[in-house]
């Protein structure tokens, strides 16, 4: 849409796109402002509107704030520099060349730090069209010579092949301005062989090719016109404008060759041909530019060939007053010297470098300062801290010995009461196992009296109450007994852990029925390496208490699931649960954590510290959630190796 004039077609499309971007950075919201400041340059090189010029310029001015304001000058400089040098191409169009150098040597700073080959190239392209301004030819050819090489070193698109063919012409025609027709047509001929070989690679810009070919070709022409070889010459301007009408049509374009062609026929003293020409476009010649002065040229040189004298006075009049604009324009241009100019430029940045440097040194030495006399302070602290420390130290020495007779007393204490722990142990096992015999006898003579029917009323209920206690007792001297040998290694084989924990809910079952309860297992069949003994014990631990503390005609359900090592169970009922002032006491020998069940069972406190003892035995885990009032669930994980 920029390149066919649809300017304002193209940004509403840039703005219709913009705003579908989700959360724009300052990238996005760069390329936005960088379009459309260089889409009026565009319309202002066509126009010649100053109006538009401005427009591309507050445009451009943006660009620049929006990047130096970002506090990221490292991750955008690329941005910068490139509004760097379009604010200074601004500025050379505006003729404000102290502008124009003030920005340029900005983007210089940037492309020393951060530049590519591609950013040299942009700075001495800038350089090369100063220089070439104030027609100091020679050093403008240097430079765009300077700009193909670096964009030699660049990865090869459509913008570096642009700016590589006319970093060639413009080698060209700097040295054509420069007496070295020579070098001029060696680097007209190179621009034209470029172009050749790389326009199958861009298909799409066949018009721009065709134009670049039509500028050098009327370059070309100049050069043998200047020559005297006008052969050689016609045929160049011809090539130059088939290719300008055929592809481009523009007619400013058309004016420049074609006059040059006007003036090759007057010097070949075709006159007729050269008047054509020029009364063709006589009403196209209103911008003060170099076409304005040729045409004048020409045509006061033709009605002098032609003695045609009558009307010269007039076209010298206005080529006079256009001849000293276009005088005025140069003096300007020219009034500075470039490279005098960067040199004040860098002198002056390295002297604002020296302030920035002084005024540091100074902070360097006021923080030395201050260092040095916190470095004082704390070296007199220490001074005093000795001090103190040697004046306390017979009392340390003194309470250090008194402190290591305490140590050695109470190492002493603890190896007496070690010894009578275990005294303790081998007893309480001695008395266990003793009681456990008479204890089994009576459960089992109260067990074949009751089975006696001939006991009836009190006596039958003594002696019931006789066998149950006798039964606790010797669930509680189990226990204790139990206590002390889960701690020794165990013997393991491989276990069918669902049969046995069908055989465990299947026995427990009947104990469930007394309060209407529901035992529901949910297993898969699983072989771990256990001792089966203990593991049933602990099952039967867990189950039992879930029985004990559930309410009547309530479900305990039993599952089993595999994880990733290991397999876990879990044992949960809808009881009473436990309160939180005794859920870290519950795995520990505390009469706070002895319960009676909900018909009043009783418990000893025994089973869930011998189960746990013997999970972390297995090298598994046992621990449990639970609410209180409403659920209790126990879970058993065991490593499946």
């Amino acid at each position: 849409m920029g390149d066919h004039n649809k300017t304002e077609q193209a940004f509403r499309f840039v703005d219709s796109s913009f705003a579908k971007i989700k959360n724009p950075g300052i990238g996005d919201e760069f390329e936005r402002l960088n379009f459309f400041s260089r889409a009026y340059y565009h319309v202002y090189l066509v126009q010649d509107n100053k109006a538009i010029l401005n427009k591309a310029e507050i445009y451009a001015d943006s660009t620049i704030s929006l990047i130096e304001n970002s506090n990221d000058i490292p991750r955008y400089w690329k941005q910068l520099n490139k509004s760097y040098i379009f604010k200074g191409d601004i500025s050379l169009e505006k003729k404000q060349y102290s502008l124009t150098y003030q920005w340029f040597f900005k983007a210089k700073r940037l492309s020393d730090k951060f530049g590519t080959p591609y950013d040299k190239s942009e700075f001495n392209a800038r350089l090369a069209s100063l220089n070439y301004a104030q027609k100091r030819y020679q050093t403008a050819a240097k430079y765009y010579v300077s700009q193909y090489n670096e964009l030699q070193k660049c990865d090869p698109n459509i913008d570096i092949f642009m700016r590589t063919q006319g970093a060639l012409d413009n080698a060209g025609l700097s040295y054509s301005n420069s007496a070295a027709p020579d070098s001029a047509l060696i680097y007209y001929v190179k621009a034209i062989a470029y172009i050749n070989s790389n326009e199958p690679k861009y298909p799409k810009n066949k018009a721009f090719m065709a134009e670049a070919k039509a500028v050098i070709y009327k370059n070309i022409g100049n050069l043998y016109k200047s020559s005297f070889n006008y052969e050689k010459a016609l045929n160049a301007y011809t090539k130059s404008i088939d290719l300008f009408k055929k592809f481009t049509n523009s007619p400013e374009y058309i004016l420049s060759s074609e006059l040059e062609l006007a003036g090759l026929y007057l010097k070949m003293a075709n006159y007729n041909a050269c008047n054509q020409i020029l009364n063709k476009h006589e009403s196209e010649i209103t911008k003060p530019d170099g076409n304005k002065l040729l045409w004048y040229e020409l045509k006061i040189d033709y009605l002098y060939k032609t003695k045609s004298l009558n009307d010269v006075h007039k076209y010298i009049v206005e080529y006079a007053k256009v001849k000293a604009d276009s005088d005025k324009e140069f003096r300007n241009a020219s009034s500075e010297n470039i490279n005098q100019k960067f040199y004040d430029l860098q002198k002056e940045y390295e002297l604002n470098l020296l302030k920035k440097e002084n005024q540091l040194s100074n902070l360097y030495l006021i923080i030395a300062i201050g260092f040095t006399i916190m470095a004082l302070f704390i070296l007199y602290q220490i001074w005093r801290n000795w001090k103190a420390t040697k004046k306390n130290n017979n009392t340390l020495i003194l309470l250090n010995k008194q402190v290591t007779e305490q140590n050695l007393h109470l190492q002493n204490t603890l190896t007496a009461l070690e010894q009578s722990q275990e005294d303790n142990k081998r007893v309480m096992k001695v008395v266990a196992h003793d009681l456990r015999s008479p204890i089994g006898a009576i459960v089992s003579l109260a067990g074949f009296m009751l089975s006696d029917n001939r006991l009836q009323g009190e006596d039958q209920h003594l002696m019931e109450l006789i066998q149950n206690s006798g039964s606790d007792s010797l669930k509680f001297v189990n226990e204790l007994l139990n206590r002390e040998s889960t701690v020794n290694e165990m013997e393991r084989d491989p276990v069918d852990l669902n049969a046995l924990l069908h055989y465990c809910v299947n026995l427990l079952q009947y104990k469930a029925t007394e309060k209407s309860q529901k035992i529901v297992l949910k297993s898969i069949p699983v072989t771990l390496s256990l001792n089966r003994e203990k593991i049933w014990r602990v099952m039967s631990n867990l189950i039992t208490n879930a029985v004990k503390f559930s309410p009547e005609s309530s479900i305990i359900d039993v599952n089993v699931s595999i994880l990733k090592d290991s397999v876990l169970i879990s044992v949960r009922d809808s009881g009473i649960g436990i309160p939180d002032h005794i859920k870290e006491k519950i795995f520990d020998i505390n009469e706070e954590a002895k319960r009676t069940g909900t018909k009043g069972e009783k418990s000893f406190g025994m089973g869930l510290i011998i189960s746990k003892q013997i999970i972390e035995a297995h090298k598994g885990k046992l621990w449990f959630n639970s609410i209180e009032n409403k659920e209790t669930t126990f879970f058993v994980e065991l490593p499946l190796l």
